[in-house]
């Protein structure tokens, strides 16, 4: 579960015990210091964070965020013990793995999951083809040999096809609203 920072406290401690982990949907590309607003990595101590999702198509779209800068947070999240879950798109990934690989991140030590996440697909209800899909998960598995997991519109109606060629999914929209999301569980 990804819950935005200012709930992440009450359910680190409601979850404790149970199979559910906690992710946060960024993470500060700065170690702790005077970076008004940022949470760090060490600012989530104690807080039994598995995974950070870093370089969401949105954050880059509406905040220019960079390969650059999603890679320094990917090194602040290995650091921290935090496992990356990089978003990457088609026609950039090859520039975004560089970026990760310039900070110094050995993908495959790294435990990094890739989430493919193709921009049309965002917010849009319309999900990515399967079979275009199948293809770009197949050239990211080329570079990059561990877990990629599809998000983009998937729902309770397509969330079956894209873990059958994925190794998961991140869902956005469908998380919404309770009623959603628990037909897209049941539907896996």
């Amino acid at each position: 579960m990804a819950p935005p920072f200012s709930l992440i406290a009450g359910l680190a401690v409601q979850i404790q015990g149970s199979p559910l982990k906690l992710a946060v949907q960024d993470l500060s590309q700065f170690e702790a210091g005077s970076y008004t607003g940022q949470v760090c990595a060490q600012n989530l101590e104690g807080l039994f964070i598995g995974s950070a999702i870093l370089g969401h198509s949105e954050r880059r779209h509406h905040l220019n965020e960079a390969d650059d800068d999603v890679a320094m947070k990917a090194k602040e999240a290995v650091k921290a013990g935090i496992r990356p879950i990089v978003c990457v798109d088609q026609p950039y990934f090859q520039s975004q793995f560089e970026a990760l690989d310039k900070e110094g991140i050995d993908l495959l030590e790294s435990e990094l999951i890739v989430a493919y996440e193709p921009l049309a697909a965002i917010g849009s209800g319309k999900a990515a083809d399967v079979g275009q899909t199948t293809k770009v998960i197949e050239q990211i598995r080329d570079l990059y040999s561990s877990a990629v997991i599809y998000g983009g519109s998937v729902d309770e109606k397509n969330v079956k096809q894209y873990l059958e060629i994925s190794d998961g999914v991140l869902v956005g929209t469908a998380s919404l609203e309770a009623d959603s999301f628990i037909g897209l569980l049941e539907a896996v």
